[in-house]
């Protein structure tokens, strides 16, 4: 079994509970990561060029010691997550805990403050009740986000953007995966499509491809209703638990090959 990064992380933080320790995580994020507030006491509209230059590469610095994906890879910069928790966990979260979260998708409540990172962690059993089918197999899916399975090295970081709320992307691989091919907004990173299947290959991505075969028209979508170049917030609690198992056996089956 491979070493417990976040509980070596956390230290004496690290809980028995899976999603609890990602909140924790997330909460040393918010009170250490460089902002313009914090390293030059202005915002970042207010900062010049070489300001903005100086703040990119202390928080470069931080990132790899801070970010798991970062950690799991040695401080390297193009890590990246695979699937992550957050956005599973606020669609689940708007999904069941009752009408505290609204339908209203990514750009609004919960968000990734202390504040609702406190009132999660304070009502977790309440928000998501330990019987649930959803909410086992989201507790599956956080003990798998935090391992090696869970990352990959980007072509460049560039790619991260895939996160970015404004291209609505939700970190959904099926559509990162299609935007690789010819003619997609991270081709630009590859000189063709044979480099496609070539990284596919050495960061083992092969089983997000219908038979392993690695084309624009086999990537496998992120459930069975969608189109592999869509991505959407999710609000059903069918298509929530079809996403999120299809997650769980992604990151089962990686694990394994990765060894």
């Amino acid at each position: 079994m491979s070493e417990n990064k976040l509980k070596k992380y956390l230290g004496d933080k690290y809980t028995d509970n899976p999603i609890i320790n990602f909140l924790l995580y997330w909460s040393i994020g918010n009170d250490t990561c460089p902002t313009p507030k914090r390293v030059f006491g202005k915002e970042y509209n207010d900062l010049s060029v070489e300001e903005r230059e100086k703040l990119k590469a202390i928080k470069n610095e931080w990132r790899k010691m801070n970010d798991l994906d970062c950690i799991w890879l040695d401080g390297d910069l193009n890590a990246d997550t695979i699937f992550s928790l957050w956005t599973p966990l606020k669609m689940c979260l708007q999904c069941l805990a009752s009408n505290r979260f609204k339908w209203v998708g990514n750009e609004n409540i919960p968000i990734k403050n202390q504040k609702y990172i406190n009132e999660i962690k304070s009502n977790i059993n309440a928000y998501l009740p330990r019987d649930d089918d959803l909410v086992k197999e989201l507790y599956r899916f956080a003990e798998l986000a935090s391992t090696r399975a869970n990352v990959m090295r980007l072509i460049d970081s560039n790619m991260q953007e895939r996160g970015d709320a404004k291209l609505k992307y939700y970190d959904q691989m099926p559509k990162t995966l299609y935007e690789c091919f010819d003619g997609g907004r991270f081709s630009k990173n590859f000189s063709g499509n044979e480099r496609v299947q070539k990284w596919v290959r050495e960061e083992a991505l092969e089983m997000f491809f219908i038979g392993g075969e690695i084309s624009k028209d086999k990537i496998k979508p992120l459930i069975k209703r969608m189109k592999p170049y869509e991505a959407e917030w999710l609000n059903k609690k069918t298509e929530l638990l079809e996403m999120i198992k299809n997650y769980n056996e992604i990151l089962e089956i990686r694990q394994e090959k990765l060894g």
